[in-house]
Formats: structure tokens, sequence, C-alpha cells
């Protein structure tokens, strides 16, 4: 793969990263009007916090998709990007970690907008 193709590839996987955290700042904000307004009812709030979690287990596939290209695509560097100073931080970064925080936050904030539904 060249290396236009290839940032082509990875702008478009930490474009959809983005999308995927803008939509949990906007679900954030929905959720805490809703809550703040209370004028939910019990049935509304059951609804809505199924919602909510099935959102955001479709926004975590999104994102630990994206990630998990971004660090596959490092294999697809060529040599004269894997030799230049972006290449070779590129290939130390820390995907596990990268994973382990998209976790966490795609699937913490959906489980504390529940809380605070429910609560």
């Amino acid at each position: 793969m060249n290396n236009e193709d290839l940032h082509k590839w990875v702008c478009h996987r930490a474009d959809m990263l983005f999308v995927c955290l803008k939509v949990l700042g906007l679900l954030t904000i929905g959720v805490t009007v809703a809550v703040a307004l209370d004028g939910l009812s019990d049935d509304a709030a059951l609804a809505l916090s199924i919602a909510i979690g099935a959102f955001g287990v479709l926004l975590w596939f999104c994102a630990f998709g994206a990630v998990l290209d971004i660090s596959a695509m490092r294999k697809d560097m060529s040599s004269d990007l894997k030799t230049s100073a972006f290449g070779s931080q590129f290939s130390k970064a820390p995907f596990p970690v990268y994973i382990l925080l998209t976790t966490i936050v795609m699937l913490g904030v959906p489980v504390m907008l529940i809380i605070a539904l429910n609560s």
C-alpha cells in the first residue's frame, strides 16, 4: 500500500473515531437534559435505558474496529515511512492502551447514563 492510500485510510478511521465521540457527547447532553427536566416516566426511562445500552454497544464496536484497523495499518507502511520520525513513533504507539481506553469510555459512559436515568 502506498503512503497516500495509507494516509487516507488512517484519516478515514480516525474520522470514524471522532464521530463516535461526538455522538457519545450528544447522547450525554441529551440524557442530562432529560434528567434535568425530570419529565420521564418510569416506562420512558426504561425504554431510553435500553436504547442507550444498545447504542453504546454499537458505538463501542465502531470505535473498537477503528482502533484495531489503525493498529493493523502499521504493518502496511512503506520502508521510507517506517524510517521517518512519524513512522517510528506510529510503530511504537501503545494500541493495547488505546483499545482499553476505548472500551472504558464507550461502554462506561452509557452505563453511567443508564444509572443516572434510573436513579
